[in-house]
């Protein structure tokens, strides 16, 4: 029985939790649109009556990366990037966008566009901050360019080859390239390693999760928007540099939390949640870091890649033993012709449990690897 409580098989869990058709870019009575897309009240008003997350929202929102990143079209992608926006306003939309709308030489707008993935919390803020100081220096406003790149700087922007050599900069630095180096070292002086600084950024945006952890069907309720990793941050999650976008697949990755903290190490989980292949409920992964960001190692622990897998579930204890069960789900319908919404689980067939620790290098090991190693 108590195998049984972990999962919660109402459809509620795989129905879409965005906003009805009627009510989509709307709050109380102001509708968002093309001519307003840039009103910082009119999209605070309609970001805040949003319940939930759009499916609409963010399938259009995966389409524009894929036709921006992979099929290199900004110029289409802005357009898609509008669509999804329009649907539900979204911070990480905006953010893509501005980037899209700098490609295709828009520098005015893509500075609206950074301004409202701003209000509306968009994170890692050092990458706006500096790609906002990008579009300054291309438009000749070096003044404000100065500021948001030691802005950026400060706020933990760290890649030193990359300030040196970044075309969009090239103003900036031609005006006066002691001046510009300057202002790099001086915004720098508080961070002698710009990948350690880079890393810090990034995992302090996890925070410390609560003891026990079950990562079951009803935690994909906590992968909110507030908690997406942003595509800039692809170094530190391997799946973001491996997973193909199509027209019809794409993946969003969600911060779960920091499970554990030394000297030598952090252990991280977030979650990848394909949003257009029809399994809306995130795999997650365990992940051990250096103090630079390398990857120790990495351990699914939670969901199902394909429907033949098994799907797991985990707990994580405050003594990092990880337990995970695995069981074989059976749905009322053929999830491969009617997907998972609607479709309540009929059954679930428990196949065993695999028991983890967290060595003190970082690296995971099974229980019993261990004990026989005794």
């Amino acid at each position: 029985m108590r195998q049984l409580l972990l999962f919660v098989t109402t459809a509620t869990l795989f129905a879409c939790n965005g906003p009805s058709e009627s009510k989509k870019g709307t709050a109380a009575g102001v509708t968002l649109t093309q001519s307003n897309l840039y009103s910082e009240d009119t999209v605070l008003m309609v970001a805040h009556a949003s319940s939930g997350k759009d499916k609409e929202a963010d399938k259009l929102f995966l389409q524009a990366i894929d036709v921006y990143r992979n099929k290199k079209n900004p110029s289409q992608a802005v357009a898609i990037f509008k669509k999804s926006i329009l649907a539900q306003p979204q911070a990480k939309a905006y953010y893509e966008m501005g980037n899209a709308l700098g490609d295709i030489g828009e520098l005015q707008e893509g500075l609206q566009a950074y301004d409202i993935a701003d209000i509306l919390d968009y994170k890692p803020l050092n990458k706006l901050l500096y790609n906002k100081a990008c579009l300054y220096s291309r438009l000749n406003e070096l003044d404000k360019a100065k500021q948001y790149l030691i802005s950026a700087i400060e706020f933990g922007y760290g890649n030193l080859k990359n300030l040196q050599k970044d075309k969009d900069l090239a103003k900036l630095r031609e005006d006066n390239q002691y001046t510009f180096n300057d202002i790099i070292m001086t915004a720098m002086s508080g961070s002698t390693d710009p990948d350690k600084l880079q890393w810090a950024v990034f995992s302090h945006e996890f925070t410390q999760v609560k003891f026990p952890l079950l990562l079951d069907m009803k935690y994909a309720d906590n992968m909110t928007e507030d908690r997406i990793i942003s595509y800039d941050n692809e170094r530190y999650v391997p799946e973001m540099r491996d997973y193909a976008f199509s027209r019809e697949v794409g993946a969003e990755y969600y911060r779960v939390g920091l499970v554990r903290s030394n000297d030598s190490n952090r252990t991280l989980i977030y979650g990848v949640v394909d949003e257009m292949g029809g399994n809306r409920l995130p795999v997650y992964y365990i992940a051990s870091f250096n103090n630079k960001g390398t990857l120790i190692d990495k351990l699914m622990i939670g969901g199902q890649k394909i429907l033949k897998d098994p799907f797991k579930v985990a707990t994580i204890n405050a003594n990092y033993d990880i337990e995970v069960s695995n069981f074989e789900l059976t749905y009322e319908k053929d999830v491969n012709e009617e997907g998972y919404e609607d479709n309540p689980i009929k059954s679930q067939k428990p196949l065993g449990k695999d028991n983890y620790a967290i060595k003190d290098d970082g690296h995971f090991v099974k229980k019993d690897v261990m004990l026989g190693m005794r």
